[in-house]
């Protein structure tokens, strides 16, 4: 016989949360998001039950706040870089100084490369919010 499956959250509460989410992140520019992601994951872990199973989520926000900082700083400005250094280095057509392709292309590359790194980031994210997602055996519903 299969348990009943349930989320116990009620509207005001997710008012109250994300809307405290929605001020922690802006006040802060984005440095509390990993905060508020821990924030929102714990309250919706609180209020899930499936098949008569509580869920809990234990990730830590300081250890998300230091792999997405790296992970933002690094992972794009690596793609940049290589994009910059490979069309600097292509000569000009004209035997000038800079190569004006080249250079305008940079932020252009810059930017797809976010792009492209935020997909999988996101992806990542979610990776990391299920694995540190568990469901409480010992407390019946």
């Amino acid at each position: 016989m299969e348990k009943e499956s349930k989320f116990t959250g009620g509207v005001f509460m997710w008012i109250i949360t994300n809307t405290t989410i929605v001020l922690a992140i802006t006040f802060t520019m984005g440095l509390a998001l990993p905060f508020a992601m821990c924030f929102r994951e714990r309250w919706v872990s609180k209020h899930t039950i499936i098949d008569g199973r509580q869920h809990e989520f234990y990730g830590s926000p300081l250890f998300l706040f230091l792999r997405t900082v790296l992970l933002l700083l690094f992972g794009p400005m690596l793609i940049a870089l290589a994009f910059s250094i490979m069309f600097w280095v292509l000569p000009s057509g004209d035997g000038g100084d800079i190569n004006v392709l080249g250079f305008a292309l940079v932020p252009t590359l810059t930017l797809i490369a976010y792009g492209i790194f935020m997909a999988w980031l996101a992806l990542r994210m979610k990776k990391w919010i299920v694995r540190h997602t568990r469901i409480i055996i010992k407390k019946e519903v």
